[in-house]
């Protein structure tokens, strides 16, 4: 600033009057044209110094990346063909036991299917159990009444050989009912 008024004053002295009022401000607008000219150009120019240091330590990081990515290929080669053979491993089990899954579904499902079975005879055998227990038990209670009808004809037989008869009409006592209830009485 002080330069510039310098430049102002020196040029202000040596300029008539009439000729400064003109010759002025047309002095003070090419100086400061050049002034701000020189500035912007220098900034312009520090402007670009550091986009171009800026420039050089990207490039600076990406050589550094490259070279950690180089590294990290070498080291990581070995780990990732290692999770590859497990991967691989990981696949081969678990298709042995989808197979043994598969195999056991199987073998539960023909069980399931052969307790069905099993059961269905079951109740079939069950059933005819029950049914020759019901002809076994019909059976018995015809027999039971029927040797309970020829042990009462046995013995009205003998009571009539014998001369019951005229005593049991006699006294009241006759009939099948009688002889029925006195075989209750007697073997109880």
């Amino acid at each position: 600033m002080m330069n510039f008024l310098m430049i102002f004053t020196v040029q202000s002295s040596s300029v008539p009057s009439d000729a400064a009022a003109l010759a002025g401000p047309s002095s003070f607008l090419i100086t400061t044209e050049a002034i701000s000219t020189i500035v912007l150009t220098v900034a312009v120019l520090g402007v670009l110094l550091a986009l171009l240091g800026v420039l050089l330590q990207l490039r600076k990081l990406a050589r550094s990346v490259q070279d950690m990515t180089k590294r990290v290929e070498k080291d990581a080669g070995p780990v990732f063909q290692r999770a590859k053979g497990v991967a691989e491993n990981v696949e081969f089990i678990s298709a042995a036991v989808r197979t043994d899954v598969q195999k056991l579904n199987a073998s539960v499902a023909g069980l399931n299917e052969r307790l069905r079975e099993a059961s269905s005879r079951m109740e079939e055998r069950i059933q005819d159990f029950s049914a020759l227990v019901e002809v076994l038990q019909t059976e018995a209670e015809e027999l039971a009444l029927d040797t309970a009808a020829a042990v009462r004809g046995v013995r009205a037989g003998t009571r009539s050989l014998a001369g019951g008869e005229a005593t049991t009409e006699a006294t009241g006592e006759g009939g099948p009912g009688s002889v029925l209830s006195t075989e209750i009485e007697g073997s109880a």
